[in-house]
């Protein structure tokens, strides 16, 4: 969760959309984009999660989990090497790790030897205890930053998560007690039901979060790192995705890149410099990969929403310039012509919960590319 904007809650309540929302979402651009993997897949269930395993590469399974009440969906990659297991990014929640690593032994014998955290945002690395309590042995990697930040910010969740919980509580009775929604339709039976599963759901997530054993990262880098290892050479790049000292993990061979949330779908998180992220997504357009897992997003064995999101980039840094010399003054004013509305309709194909996103999005970005213009200033 970053300091400036956090990851979308799945929950309706707290922000997302329903499931059925999202899941027909995320395969409407899949499929319009071009670049999806082929889903072969299986789908687990436990805990009010759908988990899907997707084979990616030969041993390397993405698990897509699509409902964890605090974003609204996230990957897990599990790499199975000769003699044993790396892990990329543990999730959000410990149940959902346990699910995870209960496929994991279903997949193989093979002890997890290396867990991998991409950065220090929750839905990484809070399934770190899972692993370690089953493989005491295991090494988890990150940048020094990203130890240093997990550090410094995990006190904080329980506290956050519980005022979200209870915001939530509020909004629910309110919608009750008023028998209308927080944007004035009627409350539907149908309405209600689903609002009160995404806060006892919530709930759910809230008692486990503020319960978890925080374990940090016990082997750190800075720049990179390159392991040959297990059959496979992985090469660690430290980069700046939607934060400082993330991890992307490049395997040459089997010219895999899993991004973190450098590369998130359907809409990039950039909670960072534009200009300094754009920087990240250049550089890793320019490695020779097949398949790309991003954070957040399936699996694409194509280069096409990678290129998005820098065509997304580039469009809000170049109009915001543009804006700031005509001599703009006004961050509205700025919101209201700077919209990269060329690549609006490739983004969201008229869904309607992905138009409402993706404005949002660039309204989003182009605050962040004004003070990063101005020198760390906002504009009134």
């Amino acid at each position: 969760m970053g300091p400036g904007r956090a990851p979308e809650p799945r929950s309706r309540i707290v922000v997302g959309p329903s499931l059925t929302v999202l899941v027909r979402a995320l395969l409407l651009l899949a499929a319009l984009i071009g670049g999806a993997v082929d889903a072969q897949s299986a789908h687990m269930s436990g805990a009010g999660r759908d988990i899907r395993k997707t084979v990616v590469a030969d041993g390397i399974y993405q698990f897509m989990v699509m409902r964890d009440s605090y974003v609204r969906q996230l990957n897990s990659v599990v790499i199975v090497n000769e003699h044993d297991v790396l892990v990329f990014d543990t999730d959000t929640r410990p149940s959902t790790a346990r699910l995870i690593l209960a496929e994991i032994r279903k997949l193989t014998p093979k002890p997890v030897r290396y867990v991998v955290n991409s950065h220090w945002h929750p839905d990484h690395w809070s399934g770190n205890a899972v692993y370690l309590e089953a493989f005491p042995g295991v090494e988890i990697i990150a940048t020094a930053k990203t130890r240093q930040l997990m550090q410094n910010v995990q006190n904080e969740w329980p506290v956050r998560f519980r005022a979200e919980l209870q915001r939530a509580q509020a909004e629910l009775e309110q919608e009750v007690r008023t028998g209308k929604q927080s944007d004035g339709t009627a409350l539907t039976p149908a309405q209600r039901t689903e609002d009160e599963e995404d806060v006892r759901d919530y709930q759910s997530f809230v008692d486990e979060a503020v319960t978890l054993r925080r374990v940090l990262p016990t082997l750190s880098y800075v720049d990179e790192l390159t392991l040959h290892y297990g059959g496979r050479e992985f090469r660690f790049m430290e980069v700046l995705g939607d934060a400082e000292g993330t991890t992307v993990l490049y395997l040459p061979r089997e010219k895999l890149l899993i991004t973190g949330d450098t590369v998130s779908y359907p809409m990039p998180y950039i909670n960072s410099q534009l200009s300094r992220h754009l920087a990240s997504l250049k550089m890793l357009s320019r490695l020779d990969f097949a398949v790309l897992v991003p954070g957040h997003g399936p699996a694409f064995r194509d280069r096409q929403f990678l290129e998005l999101e820098m065509s997304l980039i580039e469009s809000v840094l170049v109009g915001t310039r543009a804006a700031l010399k005509r001599g703009s003054i006004s961050l509205e004013e700025i919101q209201k012509t700077v919209t990269a509305e060329e690549l609006r309709e490739t983004f969201t194909h008229h869904d309607a919960d992905l138009e409402r996103r993706f404005r949002d999005r660039v309204k989003f970005l182009v605050k962040g590319a004004v003070r990063e213009l101005r020198g760390g200033q906002d504009l009134p």
